[in-house]
């Protein structure tokens, strides 16, 4: 028996109301919907007459401009801090830098570095802007000694000179370190008068990036320079020893700042009365680190540690010379303490100046023997660079001319001249 197929209309007639079965069936109170409107109106057209504004660029379309530029008007130029053009208007420099042709080490744009040289001057990474400030000092001007009175930053790509307001007066022989609880670089202490032992201050000032605030604690150290500050990244206290209060007296005063007040340690070994020694904080051993110095009046090669209840002093090295007014800075990622030239003394009490690099691993001292040194010098700079994971070097005073304005990367193997 042969089936018969429905016919169209049928076919179209059931669809029909199975669809309007389905439409009434999501509908409130069974009324059919009007479908007359369900069509959006589409007789009102965008207005298209007047066309986005494109000469603004996205975000993430903005041309990525060089150092000193800023993005105006289509193009990357120099911003107003930055007015001298360089390397085919590539980036630029302030008014007082020159453009240097040849790029840095790792191919960073270059801008001249601080006009005068300087010593007894202070320098320090700031881990939360990447950029390492120096300040303080004593700079050559025309042959005569005069308080360096300028600030520049170190940044990835070049030097930059800062204009500040309300900053510190001028000083020598102050400290000046990373504090993790202020999330800043703290200066403490130093000489405000040239040629004057009677002239230290106590004073304490924060630099937090953009702003330098004067901090006045109700109690605190004596005036004092020639000092040793390191910040314990474990405790989270800034500590110092030393130095060489008013009326000429070197002391032997532990202290630790908190970021709320000072509170003096007495431990029960205590070092011996010290000054233009240096402290840096060993990440790997978990103390503070201190050696050299003047102890009371004689060069000295003593290495301590301070893990916040006590010293202890570690073994003696008799190839590692005694001496004073020398550069240290700890390299956190090989983790050595790191220390360079000064002035020392032989056996027979006769100085000199040095430029000889010493390593020390937590339990020995290593010479190390690169192949190009940085010259002889007192009172540098010297410091952890943690974007470049280098320590670095500036500055200091060969004595036998005006005071330097190098800067030197220690890479562990050899020093590299950057500036």
């Amino acid at each position: 028996m042969l089936k018969t197929k429905p016919s169209l209309t049928a076919v179209l007639l059931f669809g029909a109301i199975a669809i309007t079965s389905c439409k009434e069936s999501t509908t409130p109170g069974g009324d059919t919907p009007d479908l007359a409107n369900q069509s959006s109106d589409m007789t009102v057209l965008p207005d298209l007459s007047d066309p986005p504004d494109l000469t603004m660029l996205p975000p993430d379309l903005t041309p990525a401009c060089g150092f000193g530029q800023t993005y105006s008007g289509g193009s990357c130029t120099c911003d107003v801090n930055h007015p001298v053009s360089c390397a085919g208007a590539t980036y630029c420099c302030a008014a007082i830098q020159a453009c240097l042709t040849q790029p840095g080490p790792r191919g960073e744009t270059r801008c001249s570095l601080p006009a005068l040289g300087r010593a007894r001057h202070v320098m320090a990474y700031d881990k939360l802007r990447d950029r390492s400030v120096t300040r303080t000092g004593i700079c050559a001007s025309g042959g005569i000694d005069v308080f360096c009175q300028d600030q520049w930053h170190l940044t990835a790509a070049t030097w930059d000179p800062q204009t500040v307001a309300n900053p510190p007066s001028a000083r020598s022989d102050s400290s000046f370190i990373w504090d993790d609880n202020a999330k800043g670089l703290l200066l403490w202490g130093g000489l405000t008068i040239l040629n004057n032992t009677n002239s230290q201050t106590n004073e304490m000032w924060l630099w937090d990036g953009s702003t330098w605030t004067k901090k006045t604690p109700a109690t605190g150290p004596s005036a004092r320079y020639a000092h040793a500050m390191a910040f314990d990244s474990l405790r989270k206290v800034a500590v110092m020893f030393g130095g060489i209060t008013v009326g000429g007296l070197a002391v032997d005063e532990t202290w630790e700042w908190n970021n709320t007040q000072w509170l003096q340690r007495n431990t029960a070994t205590i070092p011996n009365v010290r000054s233009d020694h240096r402290m840096v904080y060993d990440t790997k051993g978990k103390r503070v680190l201190m050696h050299g110095g003047f102890v009371g009046g004689q060069y000295s090669r003593e290495t301590w540690a301070y893990d916040g209840s006590n010293w202890t002093q570690l073994p003696d090295d008799t190839a590692l010379s005694r001496r004073v007014k020398f550069g240290m800075a700890y390299d956190e990622v090989r983790q050595v303490a790191v220390i360079f030239g000064g002035e020392v003394v032989n056996q027979f009490g006769i100085s000199s100046l040095a430029n000889d690099t010493w390593e020390y691993d937590g339990t020995k001292w290593t010479k190390k023997n690169p192949g190009t040194p940085p010259g002889t010098r007192v009172y540098p700079a010297m410091f952890y660079d943690g974007g470049r994971k280098q320590v670095l070097m500036f500055g200091g005073d060969p004595q036998v001319t005006d005071q330097t304005k190098d800067l030197w990367a220690w890479d562990g193997t050899n020093w590299t001249q950057l500036y």
